[in-house]
C-alpha cells in the first residue's frame, strides 16, 4: 500500500496508518493475542513510579500518547490519550469497549486544569510538532504537586528520518553521502557529549539569570515520507523534533518544579537517556 505523505502541519493521517495491518503497521501487529501477550518492561517501570508517587487508588493517572493502551492496567484510574484514531478503536479491540482510552491532541488535551495526580507519557512527544505545546499542557492538567514521568526518545538524529543508514550512497546527494559517511562519528557517545556541552552551559546560564520561565529547546526534523514505501522502518525515522533531556530539565527547573530524577546540577547536566521525573509545584 503506498503511503501517502500528509501536508505540511497535518499528521492525523500519518498516524492512522502506521496503526493499521495493512498499512505501514509500524506497531507490527499481529492480532489480540499478540498485544495481550507482549512483555511490557514499561509497565513495571511506570508501577513503580506510581506505587512510589501515586499510591491512592483515587489518583487520576494520565497517559498522553498511550498507543494500543497497553500499560493502562498501571493503575485503577488509568486515562489514556491517543492521536491516532485507528489505535483507539484496535486498544479497545484488544481490551474491550470499556478501556478508558479517548483520541486527543498532546498539544490541547481535553482535561480540566488541575486535574491530574500523575501523568506519564513514553516514546510520544519526538512525534509531535510543536512539542512546546504538549510541554505546556503538561504543566496545565497536572495538579500541585502532581508528578509527571516523562521519557520521549531523546535526541533524536537528524540522519535517521532521513534513512541516510539504510540508503545507498548512489542515492544521496554529496551533503548526504558526506553526512552518511559520518555517521559513525556523529553517533559516538564522547562526540555527542562533547557536541551537547556548549547548548548545556548556555541553558545553564540562562537558568542563572533569568527570572522568566524558559522556552523549551528542540530541533525540528523533517521525516521523508517519499521513502517510507522504499526502505522498511526503524526507530524514530517518524519523529518531527530532537529533544535533549538536559533542555526538558531545564524547561521546568525554570518555572520551579522539583526534578526527582535529576535533583543536582552535575546529574541534570549530566541526563541521557533516562526517565525526567518532575514535581509541579505546591500551592
Amino acid at each position: 500500500m503506498k503511503f501517502l505523505p500528509p501536508s505540511a502541519g497535518d499528521t492525523k493521517a500519518l498516524y492512522s496508518d502506521v496503526y493499521r495491518v495493512d498499512g505501514h503497521n509500524y506497531g507490527s501487529l499481529g492480532g489480540a493475542s499478540e498485544g495481550e501477550a507482549r512483555p511490557n518492561e514499561q509497565l513495571n517501570r511506570i508501577k513503580r513510579f506510581i506505587d512510589t508517587y501515586a499510591t491512592d487508588q483515587r489518583a487520576v493517572v494520565v497517559e498522553v500518547g498511550c498507543g494500543l493502551g497497553h500499560l493502562h492496567s498501571c493503575h485503577v484510574n488509568w486515562m489514556g490519550f491517543e492521536y491516532s484514531s485507528t489505535a483507539v478503536t484496535l486498544a479497545k479491540q484488544l481490551y474491550g469497549d470499556n478501556l478508558n482510552i479517548f483520541e486527543g491532541d498532546a498539544r490541547e488535551l481535553p482535561l480540566k486544569s488541575n486535574s491530574v495526580d500523575f501523568l506519564f507519557s513514553f516514546a510520544a512527544l519526538e512525534h509531535i510538532p510543536e512539542v512546546e505545546k504538549a510541554f505546556g499542557e503538561i504543566e496545565r492538567v497536572l495538579k500541585p504537586d502532581g508528578i509527571a514521568v516523562i521519557a520521549p526518545a531523546w535526541n533524536c538524529r537528524a540522519w535517521t528520518v532521513k534513512k541516510l543508514e539504510q540508503r545507498p550512497y548512489t542515492d544521496l546527494a554529496i551533503t548526504e553521502k558526506i553526512g552518511k559517511w559520518l555517521i559513525p562519528l556523529r553517533d559516538n557517545l564522547f562526540f555527542r557529549m562533547m557536541c551537547c556541552i556548549p547548548a548545556r552551559t548556555v541553558r545553564e546560564i540562562k537558568l542563572i539569570l533569568d527570572r522568566m520561565p524558559i522556552a523549551l529547546d528542540y530541533k525540528e526534523l523533517e521525516p521523508d515520507f517519499t521513502l517510507w514505501d522504499r526502505f522498511p522502518h526503524i526507530s524514530d525515522d517518524d519523529a518531527f523534533v530532537s529533544i535533549d533531556a538536559h533542555s526538558a530539565l531545564i524547561y521546568f527547573a525554570s518555572r520551579r518544579w522539583l526534578a526527582i530524577s535529576h535533583p543536582s546540577f552535575w546529574r541534570r547536566f549530566t541526563a541521557r537517556a533516562n526517565e525526567v521525573v518532575v514535581k509541579k509545584p505546591g500551592l
